[in-house]
């Protein structure tokens, strides 16, 4: 018999005048494996919380038997030191913690994490920045872990490699699902199938009782119509029977039309899905560009401290172009990408370029204003293309009026991004733009980049995206950048 590990009954949790959390039963069981999914914003970070008794709910009754240690998405390494064995399977770099990557600070998180054990594990999030490497190792070591395990992720790999159970998180309530990520998606497409039949014969019933219920309202009306001349006209006491019998008749199948219509309005038909419209971002005629090479690099020489990154590099890359930058961590993607927005040495620019940046840091933004106000400022789209950015990002009307500092590190990445493509530019830089984002949020990001009119550079360990939105690949390889 497996031994309780957690266990939740009618917890409610409410956040900024939002019900987040509502849970009638949830548990956990010793040396379970569990992968939250969900869209952003929908509590999964807040429930990590709660399961580390970081939050309190409300009401109901939450026990907690096994002590949690919490790897958390949006912090920075804690000044401490990490055991050396781990240190050296992460393959953090020995130079100072301040001149870290990305992907070296979430290894270095990780290395202080395994130096101890715990015998439950929550993580949030916990492949953000890491390369394939670097993932693939978190997975060998998670699969031979032997205590409990809590994960966020939006990592379809990393999760089908890990998990035995799937919770989706949608309006503050769990449903369990057996299985890893692709175990979940094939019963989340046999219940959208399910969900599909019933709506086509439901909409098939719908027309069918409106055509019947249609037909005995006529058939109603006019037997109704026949009676109310009989009776107007002088006849005989005698023939009152048959118009009597008539106005049973009416009432009949009028009796009949309401009950159809009381099936009908029974009936569960939903929206039919609609295809997101694409976007086109349009491009002023000042900011058009004929440079076939917008940026150049002429013999670029680039460190990080005491690394060297480049060695005397040189590229071009092409106009129009979606390229994407390739290599594992540390080896200078993101520096190269800062070097060229500062238009640092060896960096040619043609004189018309104008950037839009997004920074794999911009989550960290704090700012009291509200969503709605962050976006509005500094763009000349009219609202309804804002709208529609605002809606294919997954934010509703209610959300405009969330304050910035109170959205999770995904809402964060997505208004950043939703801003980056509503300001005026002709070159993207987007820095690791997938980190933290769930899978819609993806998809609308793949619509804005096919939509946008300029160059775009990016990074980004999410193969399926690369994949997608990618038309030049360059790796960095032995101090060089070389076109794949």
């Amino acid at each position: 018999m497996q031994l309780l590990s957690v266990d939740l009954k009618d917890v409610a949790l409410t956040l900024g005048g939002q019900q987040v959390l509502e849970l009638q039963q949830l548990s956990i069981y010793q040396g379970d494996k569990i992968g939250i999914v969900g869209n952003n914003g929908q509590g999964k970070t807040t429930l990590l919380n709660v399961l580390r008794r970081i939050l309190q709910p409300d009401k109901g009754t939450v026990v907690i038997k096994t002590e949690f240690a919490l790897f958390e998405q949006v912090t920075l390494p804690e000044e401490r030191l990490a055991d050396y064995e781990w240190l050296s399977k992460f393959k953090v770099p020995k130079q100072a913690s301040s001149s870290f990557s990305g992907g070296e600070q979430t290894r270095m998180k990780l290395a202080q994490l395994f130096s101890d054990y715990h015998e439950g594990l929550l993580l949030d999030e916990p492949t953000t920045h890491l390369d394939q490497e670097g993932i693939t190792f978190l997975v060998d070591e998670l699969v031979y872990y032997y205590g409990t395990l809590v994960v966020v992720s939006h990592d379809r790999y990393f999760l089908d490699k890990t998990v035995t159970k799937i919770w989706e998180l949608a309006n503050g309530r769990v449903t369990e699902y057996q299985g890893n990520y692709t175990a979940y998606q094939l019963q989340k497409e046999a219940e959208e199938q399910a969900n599909l039949t019933e709506q086509k014969n439901n909409l098939k019933e719908k027309r069918r009782l409106e055509l019947a219920i249609a037909d005995k309202k006529a058939k109603a009306d006019k037997l109704a119509a026949v009676t109310e001349k009989q009776k107007k006209r002088q006849i005989k006491p005698s023939r009152l029977g048959g118009t009597k019998q008539k106005d049973s008749v009416v009432k009949g199948i009028q009796k009949s039309a309401k009950a159809m219509e009381k099936r009908l309005s029974q009936l569960a038909v939903g929206p039919s899905s609609q295809v997101e419209k694409k976007i086109i971002f349009k491009q002023s005629a000042e900011l058009t560009l004929h440079n076939n090479y917008p940026i150049m690099g002429e013999g670029v020489t680039l460190k990080k401290g005491k690394r060297l990154l480049l060695d005397n590099a040189d590229f071009q890359f092409s106009l129009g172009e979606v390229i994407v930058l390739n290599g594992p961590n540390g080896c200078g993607k993101s520096s190269l990408l800062a070097h060229i927005m500062s238009k640092g040495q060896g960096i040619v620019v043609s004189p018309k370029v104008m950037f839009g940046n997004f920074d794999q840091h911009a989550y960290q933004v704090v700012t009291q204003e509200t969503l709605g106000s962050y976006l509005a400022k500094g763009t000349d789209y009219p609202e309804a293309i804002v709208r529609s950015v605002v809606h294919q990002l997954g934010f509703s009307q209610n959300d405009l009026t969330k304050r910035v500092c109170d959205l999770s590190g995904g809402e964060r990445t997505r208004l950043i991004l939703g801003e980056l493509f509503l300001k005026e530019s002709n070159v993207l830089l987007l820095d690791e733009p997938t980190n933290f984002i769930d899978l819609a949020s993806r998809l609308a990001l793949e619509n804005f980049i096919n939509g946008y009119p300029g160059t775009i550079l990016l990074t980004s360990h999410d193969r399926y995206f690369v994949e997608r939105v990618g038309t030049q690949n360059w790796l960095f390889k032995n101090q060089k950048l070389v076109m794949e």
